[in-house]
């Protein structure tokens, strides 16, 4: 027994002198970042805005590898699988973290177990937008029209599930309004529906509406943070609108598998937080109405359990739930 253990310390202490220098050394090749959505949106963008800045910074190249499917939730489950060692990175958001598990009926990993948080980018409010055929000009106003006739009109949501059908459920509730969900299969149909009178209004991300709103051709009502959007800053909050509580954004952050050590983790998130501080690159985020976030990655991790805690509760409430 004595001769194996002196056989085996000198692996042992091989093994431990390479992790230790792998660690050191993080990174030495090119790290990936999936992005589980397709090129040209709203996360895309993000992606690759702050792979070029963290690239600079690791003195390694990012590399954006989009996974489109099943609603994001494809993209988190190679993330997942994948081996712990930094290499491998997820930048997600609201939908396939906090959402998915919360109205899939089965869904074969939880992000919470198997995704570890690095770091909050942004934070993304959104826009209350009806079609030009309200004519009043307040939210309260809106809640009065709604109430006057129950089940009149249509609301226009991106997806049976995501954040947008499950806005108008929240709104639904905390107004005691009722209204008919017509989902769509993304944001550009669901727009054209309230351009076209097909459709009343829709809780929707900003860039899904803004040159719509500016060009006169919807209307905005509010956005739905807690403070202002610099997208919007002419408009109220739906919480200064007067509807208390409201509180509704989406946001984008950055995991990496469970079990990634801490260094490597602690390493990321500096990178990202120098990047996220580049003015060019908040002004870029600050176009397509995200916000820059602030906060750790202990802050992130504790926002993410509130975040997960308030969606199940949203889609509990509207009995929301897909197969």
């Amino acid at each position: 027994m004595r001769t194996a253990i002196r056989l085996a310390l000198p692996a042992l202490a091989g093994l431990l002198t390479f992790s230790a220098q792998s660690q050191g050394t993080y990174p030495n090749r090119p790290i990936t970042l999936v992005v589980p959505f397709a090129a040209g949106g709203a996360f895309d963008v993000v992606a690759r805005l702050t792979a070029k800045e963290v690239g600079k910074e690791l003195k390694q190249p990012v590399v954006v590898d989009n996974k489109p499917g099943a609603g994001g939730v494809l993209g988190g489950k190679l993330v997942s699988l994948a081996k712990p060692d930094g290499y491998t990175m997820l930048l997600s958001g609201v939908g396939p973290i906090s959402i998915a598990p919360a109205v899939y009926r089965k869904m074969d990993y939880s992000p919470s177990k198997v995704l570890a948080p690095v770091l909050q980018l942004t934070s993304s409010p959104f826009v209350l937008a009806t079609s030009t055929q309200f004519k009043g000009s307040s939210v309260q106003d809106f809640v009065s029209y709604l109430k006057a006739s129950p089940n009149a009109y249509n609301y226009a949501s991106t997806g049976n599930g995501t954040l947008v059908h499950l806005a108008g459920e929240y709104f639904k509730t905390l107004t005691g309004t009722e209204f008919v969900h017509v989902p769509f299969t993304g944001g550009a149909p669901a727009t054209t529906s309230m351009i076209a009178g097909e459709t009343l209004f829709s809780i929707t991300n900003i860039p899904n509406v803004r040159s719509q709103i500016e060009a006169g051709k919807l209307k905005g009502l509010a956005t739905t943070g807690l403070r202002r959007s610099a997208a919007f800053p002419q408009l109220p909050t739906v919480s200064e609108a007067g509807i208390a509580q409201f509180d509704l954004t989406g946001w984008i952050g950055i995991f990496v598998p469970t079990g990634t050590p801490a260094p490597v983790v602690a390493k990321l998130q500096a990178a990202y937080e120098k990047a996220m501080r580049d003015p060019e690159l908040k002004e870029r985020l600050n176009q397509q109405g995200d916000e820059v976030a602030t906060g750790s990655t202990s802050d992130f991790a504790e926002f993410l359990a509130r975040n997960e805690r308030q969606w199940h509760d949203i889609a509990a409430a509207a009995k929301v739930t897909i197969d």
